[in-house]
């Protein structure tokens, strides 16, 4: 028989979760993680981009401590109005609309930056990059959540994340020998023009991708959702060779969209979300801080130990490794383990290793703690991704990603400034103290307001505050 998704409560009526949580996943899932995950590679490479600048240029163009700051702080400005504003924007429009335009942004302002003649038209042009990156970083985890089925959600999202961090050993391994180096033009200024170029490729595959079905149908657009997941069953059906399994059907008295009504962010703040923003809010601002303390200070904290910059930057690189390792990690143990769990553990973890990090003597110490940092803090940050793209309600998921995330970079603006300050006055051990500090921190809030999700749709998950718990049917 064919099911429609118009009729709320039906037996003969599955909804486009029901239907794309129930799907096999293959090769159509896979391509759409490769080109979410490519897009994540280019966020990050922004990202760890400016610590190895700082590194460059802090020399070469005789930066003082505050316009060292202003470079690595730009991009995080800038993701934080991207994160904040665009990531709404994305739960208005579509997610597939804001992904182009998002790109559009980034390739630009990245090109335009290799070309800059001085600091403060380089740190213009990162901050709007960096608004461009932002909003790739709120859509990444929740576009990829409203596609994969619970039983493979958080693995996928796992996956786009490895190739996410392979940004930090790539541009920590072409930094080294790029930053030296002249041919055209200046050899930092090419970092910046490999980012751009690849973004061009992207743009170009990325027009094909679908838009959200759960976002369509949350939106009221219920029509369009039907016939998107009903040429995606049959893409996948043809893939497979094999008939799709039945449809389970949930049949509640909530309604099953809410196009009419206008999600407000203060939904975010009632009761059942509050606990899930309280959760996600320290895992992406404290966390954040936390984090960045370490990686994108890394080359800085290594050169306050008496290494010089070559020796800095290929250390990073070594210690660079465990972050795509961890990423990997977390998506081979994401449905094995408590997500919450694993965001615990491993901030925890990495606390313990930043402490070796930063009290170490001797270069097999530091890289052997440095490694740890960066596996531990990575299958934690890939396990943050696959856990907040999942506590928030479709209508406001991208807005309240945005939110958690912004806020968290808005944070990281004051790294630079604060971490190279406490570098000035209390050398690399008091940058590390801290962040084990709000790692600490970070793991307590967690373990007291973080809802469970591993293996749970996403809409049993934001809808088990509600007062009636619906009933599950089966449509052949």
């Amino acid at each position: 028989m064919t099911a429609t998704p118009h009729a709320t409560g039906a037996p003969d009526a599955p909804s486009p979760a029901a239907r794309l949580d129930r799907l096999p996943v293959g090769r159509w899932h896979w391509k759409l993680t490769v080109l979410v995950g490519i897009g994540a590679f280019y966020e990050y490479y922004e990202v760890f981009l400016g610590g190895v600048l700082a590194a460059v240029l802090g020399p070469l163009w005789q930066l003082n401590s505050f316009e060292t700051a202003s470079l690595i702080a730009s991009v995080f400005l800038g993701m934080f109005f991207g994160a904040l504003t665009l990531g709404r924007l994305a739960d208005r429009i579509g997610r597939r609309r804001m992904f182009l335009i998002n790109l559009t942004i980034y390739l630009f302002f990245s090109l335009v930056a290799a070309f800059a003649p001085n600091l403060w038209v380089l740190v213009a042009c990162r901050f709007i990059a960096g608004i461009g990156a932002g909003a790739e970083a709120a859509l990444i985890p929740a576009y990829l959540a409203e596609f994969i089925p619970p039983k493979r959600r958080g693995r996928h999202i796992g996956y786009a994340f490895t190739m996410a961090f392979l940004a930090y050993p790539v541009i920590t391994l072409i930094g080294a020998p790029l930053a030296g180096s002249h041919f055209l033009i200046d050899g930092w200024r090419w970092l910046l023009v490999i980012g751009s170029s690849g973004v061009l490729a992207l743009l170009w595959f990325r027009r094909g991708l679908p838009e959200s079905p759960r976002w369509l149908a949350s939106v009221g657009r219920l029509d369009e959702a039907d016939a998107l997941i009903t040429k995606i069953e049959k893409e996948i059906a043809e893939s497979t060779g094999k008939p799709l399994p039945p449809v389970p059907v949930t049949v509640s008295q909530a309604p099953a969209h809410q196009g009419e009504d206008r999600a407000r962010v203060s939904d975010l703040f009632k009761r059942g979300a509050r606990r899930a923003m309280i959760a996600a809010g320290a895992l992406w601002t404290l966390n954040v801080l936390a984090y960045y303390g370490f990686s994108s200070l890394t080359p800085l904290l290594l050169a306050d130990k008496g290494y010089d910059l070559k020796s800095s930057l290929l250390y990073t690189a070594v210690m660079a490794i465990g972050y795509p390792l961890g990423a990997f990690t977390a998506a081979l143990i994401a449905e094995r383990y408590e997500r919450r769990t694993v965001c615990i553990a491993t901030g925890l973890g990495t606390a313990a290793a930043g402490l070796f990090f930063g009290f170490g003597i001797g270069s097999l110490v530091i890289m052997a703690a440095g490694f740890a940092i960066g596996f531990l803090s990575n299958v934690q940050t890939s396990s943050i991704n696959m856990y907040g793209s999942e506590v928030f309600p479709t209508r406001l998921r991208t807005t309240a990603i945005g939110l958690c995330y912004g806020t968290g970079r808005l944070c990281a603006v004051a790294i630079p400034y604060l971490g190279i300050a406490i570098l000035d006055t209390f050398g690399g051990t008091g940058v590390v103290l801290l962040s084990v500090t709000l790692y600490v921190v970070t793991a307590v809030l967690v373990w007291i307001f973080g809802p469970k999700t591993t293996g749970k749709s996403l809409e049993e998950i934001t809808e088990e505050h509600r007062p009636s718990s619906p009933s599950v049917a089966t449509v052949a």
